[in-house]
This record gives C-alpha cells, sequence and structure tokens, in this order.
C-alpha cells in the first residue's frame, strides 16, 4: 500500500492567552493520499486553520507528528520546513499575502522563480495561471489597485503555478462571487484530475460538497469524516448554486 502524501498523527495545539490557555487541536489525527479532496468544515474558532498551518509546516505542533512525502516536518528548522513546502506545498491564505510592491503576474511568478525557472518560462506559466483564473488582464496591475476578488484569484493562481504535490487554501471563495467561485472550482477540479492532492478549509457546504471527503470538527477535534464518492458523482457547482436559491 502507498504511503499517504501527507499524514499527521496526534497532533496537540495550544496557545496562551491573557486569561486562560486555549487548546486549538486535541490528538487530531488525519491522511492525504495523492490525488485526494478534502474539505475541512466547522465553526469558526474550531482549530480548522491551524490543523492547515501544520499540516502545510507553517507552525510546529506541541505534540504529534507531521508527514509530508516521506519526509517528517514538525522536527526540522523553519529553513528545511520552508523548502520542503516549496517543493511540495501551495498555500492560499486567509489574509492572501500578496507582496504589495510586485504586480500580480510579478506575485504569481515568484513560486517558480524560487524554485529555479527562467524568467520566460516562470512569466508565460503565471500568464497561464492567471488566464485560467479569468484575471489575465491585470496581470501588471499592483495588489491595491485588484478588487478584493480579483486578488484572491490571483493569490490562488500563484498557489498553483509552480503544481504543487498538495495545495492547502483556507476559505479560497470567501471573496468571491458566484461565477467566479464557479471558476475556482472548476480550476480546482481541474487540477484535481491531474492528480493533484487538494485540502480546504471553507464554510461553504456548496464548495466543500464538490470535494471527495468532507471532515467535521468541532472544539479542537476531528468529530466527523464523510465520503461522498460513495453517493456518486459530483454535483455541478452550478447546480448547488441553484439550490440556494
Amino acid at each position: 500500500m502507498t504511503d499517504p502524501l501527507l499524514r499527521a498523527h496526534g497532533l496537540e495545539r495550544t496557545y496562551q492567552g491573557a486569561a486562560r490557555t486555549l487548546a486549538a487541536l486535541r490528538n487530531v489525527s488525519i491522511e492525504v493520499a495523492r490525488g485526494d479532496w478534502i474539505a475541512i468544515t466547522g465553526p469558526s474558532g474550531c482549530g480548522k486553520s491551524t490543523l492547515l498551518h501544520l499540516l502545510g509546516g507553517l507552525d510546529r505542533p506541541d505534540r504529534g507528528e507531521v508527514w509530508l512525502a516521506g519526509n517528517r516536518l514538525d522536527n526540522r528548522s523553519e529553513s528545511e520546513r520552508a523548502l520542503l513546502r516549496r517543493r511540495h506545498v501551495g498555500f492560499v491564505f486567509q489574509f492572501l499575502n500578496l507582496v504589495p510592491t510586485m504586480t500580480a503576474v510579478g506575485n504569481v511568478e515568484l513560486p517558480l522563480v524560487l524554485q529555479g525557472a527562467g524568467r520566460r518560462e516562470a512569466r508565460s506559466r503565471a500568464l497561464e495561471a492567471l488566464d485560467e483564473l479569468g484575471v489575465a488582464d491585470v496581470a501588471d496591475a499592483a495588489p491595491t489597485e485588484l478588487s478584493g476578488g480579483q486578488q484572491q484569484r490571483v493569490a490562488l493562481a500563484r498557489a498553483v503555478v509552480h503544481r504543487p504535490d498538495v495545495l492547502l487554501a483556507d476559505e479560497p471563495t470567501g471573496a468571491l462571487d458566484s461565477a467566479a467561485a464557479e471558476n475556482v472550482v472548476d480550476l480546482l477540479r481541474r487540477r484535481h484530475e491531474d492528480g493533484q492532492s487538494i485540502v480546504l478549509v471553507t464554510h461553504d457546504h456548496r464548495f466543500a460538497a464538490a470535494a471527495d471527503r468532507v471532515v467535521t470538527m468541532l472544539d479542537g477535534q476531528l468529530v466527523d469524516e464523510r465520503d461522498l464518492t460513495a453517493s456518486g458523482p459530483r454535483p455541478a457547482f452550478t447546480n448547488l448554486i441553484n439550490l440556494e436559491g
């Protein structure tokens, strides 16, 4: 049996507040196989984003282990974790983290440049990614000149342009209208069909319904997991939107 691409076991993470200690994660274990599409849902403050950050090596757990592409991640230095992230992970953050002094296409080129791609190749692939998400027309604009939805799509283009093994996305449709959200879901579906693993945090049950598995969190624990592939093909995102109307 093939080892999972991403595996976490017994994760514990606490934060010390002014008045009390907050247990953000309590004994959380999860596996992500190559080609998996997992949606993590649950109320605000339940630990979804904390789990995503630990899976991607942006933070380290107090207890437990995280393995990425056969490499233990949690016990490595920040520079070693950064190198593994650069090779294997694409991130879409809630707060986007676009570089304000670079254009949209410059932001999208960045992961490719860090991997050593030539300038011409990086520019070509960055423009292709922006075009897939319908924002090629703002390639030369600064992030401050873009709408919230445009910024979010640029951030998603940056996350997928280097074709990472796994995409970790935190509310990737949060600032988008229905049409733009459908565009994002279509892109993720195409990437998923090409074999990319996806783990996303979302409050939107329509978006979660596009995934293969839905994991629900509550109070820092995984409390439910459902395999949506058992019920047949995923419904079209447009149909899910219509159901909301």
